[in-house]
């Protein structure tokens, strides 16, 4: 369905279930309708019921735009692999490239070049989560800054692969290692640190999804906080020089199991800083636009499948940041931790203003070319080129408004316009010992409930979540 090029594969058909769809497709008698510069007139002239697309994956953007104009036009659709990508397992885009700037209404904040260059060149950078949608983002800005040797650390091998095949070809002369380790693992870790001796480490490993990790605190526990402090043990020990921990927004009072680890980590994190060399620090921002899981991701399958769009409360806000700038002002919170700034900080970094969900859903469709619908339950025979927003009520552990620190505390300025830091006072050791020991796969309960209460229990701050 190219231009005016006859429909080979893809057909229109009328009145069809799914089912017979599919059957007549495979005849070789399926008639030959046009061509996709007639999708219109055809349209209009057959009235079909459904239509399947079977195009190759490699024409994402034809494909795109050929759901797009049948939404449009009111008629559902449904995608079919070619034979070919079924057998090689590769399927098409299902979202369009969007500004993601105006979605968020707020443009890309800019970084100090020379400043990064400072942290990263000639330094052997090693970052965990490698394979996630920040680590990795922060191996391809790394690899730009000449480090001495770029350090790939994740437990997920296809992933893994990925990013170091990705960093290969764009920076072939680069030194560069991909360890296939989990964090967790502490003897592995202490030797993957001491056999390649990192000097700046960007801890990126975690369990990020708040409602899963609310069914699966004990593994919350063990990859946010104990794998956080095997990474940084292992930091302290082999006397490296920089260790900036990635974390949330959901941190600050946090109402879920996954924020609440994420803090443990953090306090850990200003704990071992107080006895080492090894400058500690933390960079906590919002939700990361287009990241793995993200809201974008399940927007586009949503919109793919002719919708409902999904909306837990027409109330809920967020703040927001695209991958690539929220991973290079990790990297420039790096070159702010000097001799004049104090160590075991929290770096906050500019967000702008939260966003409210409901209206960048209603974006989002319309920056698809489609009309959002009325909020309410999904109706069927809605308008053609008519999306429906469902709203569906808080997921376990949501709440409506994140904040990225405590109202009470005070904020210090940074030498970079859209980092500050958060003034925090240092914990006990004597409470972090309690956590550590209460929290320990060896003594802690294995029931789930029991575990999540004693989460609470040592965080007395965390919060209910969205209140009806």
């Amino acid at each position: 369905m190219l231009d005016d090029r006859p429909v080979s594969l893809g057909w229109i058909i009328t009145g069809m279930r799914d089912t017979d769809v599919i059957a007549d497709i495979a005849s070789p008698e399926a008639p030959l309708l046009g061509t996709i510069n007639d999708l219109e007139s055809l349209i209009e002239k057959h009235h079909p019921g459904i239509a399947l697309l079977t195009l190759p994956a490699v024409m994402t953007d034809l494909i795109i735009s050929i759901r797009t104009r049948l939404r449009k036009l009111g008629v559902p659709d449904r995608f079919m692999p070619t034979l070919e990508d079924q057998i090689e397992g590769v399927g098409p885009r299902t979202y369009i490239d969007i500004d993601l700037a105006k979605l968020i209404d707020r443009e890309p904040r800019a970084i100090d070049e020379q400043a990064v260059r400072g942290v990263i060149e000639d330094n052997v950078v090693l970052i965990t989560g490698a394979g996630g949608s920040i680590g990795s983002e922060l191996a391809r800005i790394a690899s730009r800054f000449n480090p001495k040797q770029l350090l790939l650390m994740d437990r997920s091998e296809s992933t893994l692969f990925d990013i170091d095949r990705q960093i290969a070809r764009n920076a072939p002369d680069l030194a560069r290692k991909a360890i296939l380790q989990d964090v967790v693992q502490v003897a592995g870790t202490m030797r993957r640190f001491e056999q390649y001796q990192p000097q700046v480490i960007f801890h990126a490993a975690a369990h990020k999804h708040v409602p899963m990790m609310e069914d699966h605190p004990g593994q919350a526990i063990d990859n946010n906080l104990f794998g956080t402090k095997s990474v940084a043990d292992a930091a302290h020990a082999i006397g490296a020089e920089r260790f900036v921990m990635i974390s949330t927004d959901k941190a600050v009072n946090p109402s879920s199991i996954m924020g609440a680890t994420k803090r443990l980590a953090e306090l850990y994190i200003q704990h071992i800083n107080r006895e080492s060399k090894t400058a500690f620090s933390m960079v906590r921002f919002g939700n990361v636009l287009g990241s793995s899981g993200s809201v974008l991701e399940t927007w586009s399958k949503q919109i793919a499948d002719g919708g409902p769009v999904t909306v837990t409360d027409p109330r809920m806000t967020r703040y927001f940041m695209t991958i690539p700038e929220a991973a290079a002002l990790v990297i420039q919170s790096a070159s702010l931790v000097d001799e004049n700034v104090e160590h075991g900080e929290v770096f906050l970094l500019d967000m702008g203003e939260p966003v409210n969900v409901l209206e960048m859903a209603r974006r989002f469709i319309t920056l698809h070319g489609l009309q959002p619908q009325q909020v309410g339950e999904h109706d069927p025979k809605s308008g053609a080129g008519g999306i429906e927003i469902l709203i569906t009520g808080a997921r376990p552990g949501e709440k409506l408004h994140e904040s990225l620190a405590f109202d009470a505390e005070t904020m210090k300025p940074t030498r970079h316009p859209d980092i500050n830091i958060w003034m925090l006072s240092t914990p006990d050791h004597r409470y972090i010992g309690e956590v550590l020991k209460t929290l320990h796969p060896d003594h802690r309960s294995g029931d789930p409930g029991e575990v999540a209460k004693a989460i609470r229990d040592l965080i007395p701050e965390m919060s209910e979540p969205i209140a009806a």
